[in-house]
């Protein structure tokens, strides 16, 4: 009877919570008709939001009402691994991008967001982060000749990385040739907008980079690798890199 009680205040609050975020003001009638709730329960509830740091506000009045207001998080968002990854990486790269308008806040952003994961999550992205550099914008030379790959081969490609998973590749070099070849993408680089891979090469046994818009196809194949020291790649990938 206890558990059930808590576990229908509980969604009660959820509910409150979500119905106050959908709209700029509320009469305090409507809620309780929302909720199924008496005026003393409602009270309650929002005073217990405020005490619990939600900043609530009401305005008494024709035209008032209960708001939300100021600032307020993204709770019980439910993010995967994957998208946890994506998140603080889009952000990182706005970052470096350096834009004048609407980046300002950006750093801080992406310390909050990072600061609100469990820590197990916390330890998993941090250490992908440190995979992950980031250098200067591409040459106009270059970019003038850069086709974005198709989606379903980014996706591979990522969940490669990510994952840890060995990939056979299809690559075209720069001068046509083509050669297939299973690597371990064990950084990536990126010099805006193109992407590379610094791996380490079954093939020539060796490390390589690889840009991705010249991988033609890839499919992961059994195995997953081990990262190898940073020391390995040095010469591979310039000194002006950063990880993020």
């Amino acid at each position: 009877m206890i558990n059930t009680s808590f576990e229908q205040r509980t969604e009660r609050r959820n509910r409150l919570i979500g119905l106050l975020r959908s709209e700029t003001y509320w009469k305090t009638s409507d809620l309780r008709e929302q909720l199924g709730i008496s005026q003393r329960t409602l009270m309650r509830e929002l005073a217990e939001l405020k005490r619990a740091g939600y900043p609530i506000e009401s305005e008494r009045g024709r035209g008032g009402g209960i708001r939300l207001n100021g600032r307020w998080g993204v709770d019980r968002l439910q993010l995967s691994h994957h998208e946890v990854v994506e998140l603080i990486l889009s952000l990182a790269i706005m970052e470096s991008l350096q834009s004048p308008l609407l980046t300002s806040n950006l750093k801080a952003i992406k310390q909050k967001l990072f600061q609100a994961f469990p820590q197990e999550q916390r330890s998993a992205v941090s250490n992908i982060r440190k995979r992950i550099m980031i250098g200067s914008n591409a040459g106009e030379n270059i970019v003038s000749r850069y086709i974005a790959p198709e989606h379903a081969l980014s996706e591979c490609i990522a969940e490669a990385f990510l994952e840890q998973s060995c990939l056979e590749i299809d690559y075209q070099s720069d001068s046509g040739d083509h050669t297939t070849r299973v690597i371990e993408a064990q950084y990536i680089l990126l010099n805006w907008p193109i992407w590379y891979i610094t791996a380490w090469d079954h093939l020539r046994k060796s490390p390589r980079m690889f840009r991705i818009d010249r991988i033609k196809s890839a499919r992961i194949v059994n195995g997953y690798f081990q990262l190898k020291p940073i020391e390995v790649f040095i010469g591979i990938y310039t000194p002006y890199y950063k990880s993020i």
